[in-house]
This record gives C-alpha cells, sequence and structure tokens, in this order.
C-alpha cells in the first residue's frame, strides 16, 4: 500500500455535514491525514468549528459565483463530491428538482473545475440505486444499469458526464458505488435503515419494514468505508468505477434480530414495499481489494458500536 503524500493538499469537501462527509472529517482529524490535507468544506449549514486541517464556508454549490470565489482563493486539487438533496423514495416527488439539485449542480461543478484546471474528482454513486435489481448473486461494475428511481438515474448520468469530462478535458474521476452504510454521526430519518431501526427501538417507537423483511443486501460500516475511501485516494487510482461494500448480504429481519439481542424492546411494522427499493445485492468487491488493506468488522459489533453512538445523541 504506498505511503500518504507529504505535499499537502486543498481539497473541496462537498457535503461534508452530512453522514458520510462528517465521518470524512473525523476520519482526517484522528489520522495521519490532517498533515497530507486542508479541507474546505462547502455547507447550507453554519458550522463554527476551526481547525487547521478544516474550514467551513457556509453556501450551495449549486452557486456558480460562488465556486468560483472558493477556487480562486484555495487553488483546490482534488474535490470530494459526497451531497446529494434526494434519496430513492423522495426523488420521484419532484425529479426537475432532483435534476436540478443535483446533476445541473454536478456540471456546474465540473466547468468551474475545467476553468481552474482542478485534475481530480471523488464521487459517491450508489452501489444500489445505480444497478437496479439483478438476477445474479454478485454485482460487477461491468453490469448493465438500470435504475428504478430519479435517484439512481440522477447518480449514473453524473457518472456519465464525470466520463465525458474525463475524455474532454482531462478531469480524471474516481467514482465509488457504496452498498449501503451505518454507523457513528448519521440523522437522517429517510435513509439508511440500520441507524433507523436503532434509534425508533431506543425512543419506543415501531420500526417500519417495505416489504415482509426478507430482502437481502449489502452493509458497510462507516468506519471500513472511509478508511478504504482515503486508502483507494492514496493508491492514485484515476478513472475507475469501483463498488465498495462488505462482500457479504444481511437481511433486513436477521438485522433486526441482532438489535434485538441489544434492544429486546424493538418493534416491527410491515409495510407493503416500494417500487424504488432494490431489495437484494450484493457487490462484487474483487476490484476494490485490489486497491486495500480489505477487512470486514464484525457485524454484531458494529450494531453494539451505532447502537452506542446513537445513545448518546438522542
Amino acid at each position: 500500500m504506498k505511503k500518504f503524500l507529504q505535499t499537502k493538499e486543498t481539497v473541496l469537501l462537498i457535503g461534508g455535514t452530512g453522514f458520510i462527509g462528517k465521518n470524512i472529517i473525523d476520519y482526517v482529524l484522528n489520522n495521519k491525514t490532517n498533515s497530507v490535507y486542508k479541507f474546505i468544506v462547502l455547507s447550507r449549514h453554519l458550522h463554527t468549528e476551526r481547525c487547521n486541517s478544516v474550514e467551513y464556508v457556509v453556501g450551495d454549490y449549486s452557486n456558480v459565483n460562488l465556486l468560483m470565489e472558493l477556487f480562486t482563493r484555495w487553488k483546490f486539487t482534488k474535490v470530494f463530491h459526497c451531497a446529494t438533496s434526494t434519496t430513492p423514495l423522495s426523488s420521484g416527488n419532484n425529479i426537475l428538482g432532483d435534476i436540478n439539485g443535483n446533476l445541473i449542480a454536478t456540471i456546474g461543478l465540473l466547468d468551474v473545475m475545467k476553468h481552474f484546471d482542478c485534475k481530480h474528482i471523488l464521487y459517491l454513486s450508489s452501489g444500489g440505486a445505480v444497478y437496479g435489481e439483478k438476477k445474479v448473486s454478485l454485482i460487477s461494475e461491468n453490469e448493465i444499469c438500470y435504475p428504478m428511481s430519479s435517484y439512481g438515474v440522477v447518480k449514473l448520468t453524473i457518472e456519465n458526464y464525470l466520463r465525458l469530462y474525463q475524455k474532454q478535458y482531462g478531469i480524471n474521476y474516481l467514482i465509488l458505488r457504496i452498498s449501503n452504510p451505518f454507523g457513528k454521526f448519521h440523522t437522517s430519518e429517510k435513509q439508511g435503515v440500520i441507524n433507523i431501526a436503532i434509534r425508533r427501538a431506543l425512543r419506543g417507537e415501531l420500526v417500519e419494514v417495505w416489504g415482509n423483511g426478507s430482502q437481502s443486501k449489502d452493509y458497510i460500516y462507516v468506519d471500513i468505508l472511509v478508511k478504504f475511501i482515503f486508502q483507494v485516494v492514496e493508491s492514485n487510482c484515476i478513472n475507475k468505477t469501483l463498488n465498495v461494500g462488505s462482500g457479504e448480504t444481511h437481511s433486513l429481519n436477521s438485522i433486526l434480530d441482532v438489535i434485538k439481542l441489544y434492544l429486546p424492546d424493538l418493534r416491527v411494522k410491515y409495510l407493503d414495499s416500494k417500487i424504488t427499493d432494490v431489495k437484494d445485492f450484493c457487490l462484487n468487491i474483487s476490484l476494490l481489494k485490489s486497491f486495500v488493506d480489505f477487512e470486514v468488522l464484525d457485524f454484531k459489533d458494529t450494531i453494539q458500536k451505532t447502537i452506542a453512538w446513537e445513545m448518546t445523541n438522542l
């Protein structure tokens, strides 16, 4: 595995106050990467935290004038694009809003990168939404994609524009198709079934399950996910699309059974399945393993850690 670079780089992090973005910053502050990178986090939410490695700027990345100001000031060498304003379910309620808020905003970002000759972008895509339902046991990066939601269509379209901008303007991309992450700093009530189930169990609320709970998916603990992100970036992997997951699946019912070991009062209500929900998938992570020191933590242990974090943040 290649050692971390010694030259300080300045990175624009979009989506840095979201679930994965917060974990990226936490990793930077608690590992040797804090001497390698300076992160400028562009967020619509005000943050007063400051340190040598991280600064926060209030704003929306769809604002091209703001992006021009930031690129002029900091001369970014990389962009980490972790932002999305929709979920698979919500995206269908306002497809034009999904397109404008995510696709059009990303095209504007790429144009600014082209203008300032910024040559590297990391994009967090979706390991479930872009593929759709598949009849294979392991889904490789070469599978044809049939998204079942506007969220997935937009993610896939952004991927294709990244490839186009690489061909036409030399902007190198790294696309990570991530499975279902869970763990600390998760706050969404709409996406992320493990954290949501734990949170509702702690509150004494019903956990709603779409379908009969037999759907089996790939889940990845966010600490491992972020470690993989930095290992792939530091391996100088460019112009690749990688699946990022644990390489194993868990049914929703089996996950709820594990949570019940620690929170026995958990109650479940089964509802009709949603058409936008990809019910079963496991990512083929063979390509990922060629770039990272692969490890998977004990699933029960990661559930315990997630419960502990949720308990301290009720």
